[in-house]
């Protein structure tokens, strides 16, 4: 089985994670050197692949789009160049559509985000062309979450071709007491410090200034309490000018943190707060993994992942005062905190390892191909 992904990131996000994820997962299994992928040229996530020894093909015009029809050429010759048994796009119809021209090969979409629907959304003329489009150009699509299946269904595309497989992570290591003193220590953290911890790309939709609202809030209440922002994006200037202004002082930028499980590693709680696109949250499940709850926005796919008083706390998006009593109210409850760590390993441990999302989507790949045999 050949299995060709197809991303239009630029960026290190979710879908390029989960990418990586499956490769990791197929190389420790019968389908060790199975991938290859097309990636936007310059794409920060090709070194990536490069160190798996996944071969990369780099395609114009397709950064940060799903759509180019000058770009379904050139994704075509690759495709016939690389002759796979599966074409995995994420965010690609300009792919989709290059595959389905190329035959036989068989095509798997996987819709990573979603969003809250308007009226145009769900119109009827709208829901016929989702449904036209998903039917003609995708063989299967693959939803990360109960809250995409609802809303690729709302939209109109076919539901015998939805599959529901969530994302997973492999566990995080847990690193020795020392060494997550060492790390407390060069941000300026003790081991005293409750640590909430938001790792997220800087962008308007992950909602970084309800977490500064809500940072604010418990600022002179508990000065134990500290914040990490870890990650980039287009807010972080404006974010960090408003820390400064305002001297929101237990707030700590990281920037761009390439070993992020020493992040979690110092982690107590960690935080979401998305207002749009969040399905299930990597960085979450990654937490989870160590045993870390979250206090998350009940936007979008965080319910699915976060149970509310069971592995931690949601609150009403964009509500910072809900954001930081939930914070408390774990912060000042050991025994509810052990609670929640615990469910929290569990819940990984049920619904978000990798081997259970490699293993269903290189299912859902053989099935596929068996009904190509058929």
């Amino acid at each position: 089985m050949k299995v060709l992904h197809i991303l239009t990131d630029t960026n290190i996000g979710g879908a390029g994670k989960c990418v990586l994820a499956l490769a990791d997962w197929a190389s420790g299994n019968k389908y060790n050197g199975c991938a290859e992928v097309i990636l936007p040229v310059g794409s920060a996530l090709k070194p990536e692949f490069e160190l798996r020894s996944i071969p990369v093909r780099e395609a114009e015009r397709i950064n940060d789009k799903s759509f180019d029809a000058r770009a379904i050429k050139s994704i075509k010759q690759i495709i016939k160049s690389v002759r796979p048994d599966i074409v995995h796009t994420h965010a690609a119809l300009s792919g989709r559509i290059a595959a389905r021209q190329c035959g036989q090969v068989k095509i798997v979409s996987t819709r990573h985000s979603m969003f809250d629907l308007t009226p145009g959304d769900i119109s009827l003329r709208r829901k016929f062309t989702t449904r036209v489009i998903n039917g003609l150009f995708s063989d299967a699509i693959i939803a990360v979450s109960p809250a995409v299946e609802e809303n690729l269904t709302a939209l109109g595309a076919p539901r015998g071709k939805i599959r529901m497989i969530f994302n997973g992570v492999p566990r995080a290591e847990v690193y020795e007491w020392d060494r997550r003193a060492e790390i407390r220590k060069a941000y300026g953290l003790t081991q005293n410090d409750f640590v909430v911890s938001i790792i997220a790309r800087l962008s308007e939709e992950k909602d970084h200034n309800t977490v500064l609202d809500a940072a604010k809030k418990i600022m002179d209440l508990d000065r134990s309490v500290k914040f990490i922002i870890a990650g980039e994006g287009p807010m972080e200037s404006r974010l960090k000018k408003r820390v400064q202004s305002e001297e929101i002082r237990n707030v700590i930028f990281t920037g761009f943190v390439k070993e992020i499980v020493n992040i979690e590693n110092i982690t107590d709680l960690q935080i979401n707060a998305s207002v749009g696109t969040e399905a299930t949250s990597m960085a979450l499940i990654s937490g989870m993994s160590l045993g870390i709850p979250a206090v998350a926005s009940d936007f979008g796919g965080n319910p699915y992942v976060v149970a509310d008083g069971v592995n931690g706390l949601l609150f009403p998006r964009r509500n910072s005062q809900a954001m930081a009593n939930a914070i408390t109210r774990i912060r000042n409850n050991r025994e509810l905190y052990d609670k929640m760590s615990f469910e929290a390993l569990e819940t990984y441990e049920t619904r978000f390892t990798l081997n259970s999302m490699g293993s269903q989507t290189f299912e859902l790949y053989e099935e596929l191909l068996r009904g190509v045999k058929n």
